[in-house]
This record gives C-alpha cells, sequence and structure tokens, in this order.
C-alpha cells in the first residue's frame, strides 16, 4: 500500500506491518528454534560435568511430543561410575532418575534381558561391555527386583512432588509418571523400554555428538 492508502486506513505512512492486534495488545511474529521433535541428539558439554561429581560431558537428549502436542525433554546423562541418570522437568523443577529404575519399572525385565538388550550380540565391544557390568552393578545397592517395587519405589518418592490423588497407592503413582513424563510419544512400555536400551551409550562415539548450531536437529515454529 502506498503511503496515501495507509493513512486513508488510519495507519502510519511509513508503516510497515508485519504485525497483529489481538485483543487489543500488539502481537509480533517471531521465529521460534526448538529441538526436533522425537528425534535422539548426542550431545558434549563441559557444563553437564557441573550437575553432580559423576557427570561427564556426554549425554542424549529428546523432545517427545504428545498428540496434543505438548512436550516433554527427556535428557540421559552419562557418568563416569558407568551409570546413566534420566533428567526430566516437572512444573519449572528438574528431576533425575537412575536409568536402570526406569527399565526395571517399565517392563520388569533382568538384569540378562537388559544387558543382552544394550549389547545387541556386540560382545567384542569390551567397552560397551564394561560400561554395561557398571551400570548393572550401580543398581544393586537399590534392592529392587521387580518392576513393581520399582514402581512402587518411584510413587513413594514422587508422590509429594505430583501432587496425585491422596487414595492412589504407589505403583499407580510410579506408573502414572512413567507414562505422562518419560518418552511421552510412545505409548507402550515396551517400546519406551527398548528405545531406553539403544539410548545409553548412543554417545560413546563422541564423533556423533551434535550442537545447536547444527541445523539437522531443529525445526522453526512461527509464534505470536
Amino acid at each position: 500500500m502506498s503511503s496515501g492508502e495507509l493513512v486513508a486506513h488510519h495507519e502510519e505512512p511509513e508503516e510497515f506491518g508485519g504485525y497483529f492486534i489481538i485483543n487489543g495488545n500488539e502481537r509480533l511474529i517471531r521465529y521460534l528454534i526448538l529441538p526436533r521433535r522425537n528425534l535422539v541428539i548426542a550431545l558434549s558439554r563441559p557444563s553437564f560435568t557441573g550437575r553432580g561429581p559423576s557427570y561427564t560431558p556426554s549425554a542424549v537428549q529428546i523432545r517427545c511430543v504428545r498428540p496434543d502436542q505438548t512436550s516433554v525433554t527427556n535428557t540421559l546423562h552419562y557418568l563416569s561410575n558407568g551409570s546413566a541418570m534420566l533428567r526430566f522437568s516437572w512444573r519449572k523443577q528438574e528431576y533425575v532418575i537412575p536409568i536402570m529404575l526406569i527399565l526395571k519399572a517399565l517392563t520388569g525385565a533382568s538384569d540378562k534381558e537388559i544387558f543382552e538388550g544394550i549389547m545387541m550380540q556386540d560382545y567384542d565391544n569390551t567397552f560397551l561391555t564394561d560400561r554395561v557390568e557398571l551400570l548393572l552393578r550401580s543398581y544393586k545397592m537399590y534392592n529392587l527386583y521387580t518392576g513393581d517395587q520399582c514402581l512402587e519405589y518411584l510413587g513413594d518418592k514422587f508422590r509429594v512432588v505430583l501432587g496425585l490423588p491422596e487414595d492412589w497407592n504407589n505403583k499407580v503413582v510410579g506408573v502414572w509418571l512413567i507414562q505422562k513424563l518419560v518418552l511421552v510419544h510412545i505409548e507402550s512400555a515396551r517400546e519406551k523400554f527398548k528405545m531406553l536400551l539403544y539410548d545409553p551409550f548412543f554417545f560413546a562415539d563422541t564423533s556423533q555428538a551434535n550442537t545447536y548450531q547444527l541445523y539437522a536437529p531443529q525445526i522453526v515454529r512461527l509464534g505470536l
């Protein structure tokens, strides 16, 4: 539109446009850069070491998106003692859970099943076998052996944090936690288990690590 036409429509003659009036408020269009949905990204960040005495710079991260388009970001941190911790946020507060506790709670899998699932018959990979053995040994301190025991343990620890109904038992709270905050784009507990078996040592090869300066792991979304 020309300057005269803009003035005729009660606009400024030098107005460039590009904004909207919503409920009487001026809104601008902006681009939001987000991690690509449901894509596992290997990260190497020195800042991760500040999260605890055993944390390393290595981690894998995935932004899981539910059917209603809400999302939860799960980050799996590799620890120098061979273990791994799953991090998520709930009401702007971050929490971490040992990955073995999640794996056991999902399917009640045995140590052998977890070992075989991670190794994928690559028994000549001594680095991987050592890491898996350390992972399994570090879990023994919890003295939890079945899936129900793990769910009850999680429910007991997170009952107050989640603010769920008081008449729910610990197992139901644990199931709710797994369903709503762990790999929320996957409905089946068995499929979540399979995906987590692949994740813990995905970052063993540091050449796979990405940064947010790369375009492939990103999407651009318009926001007002």
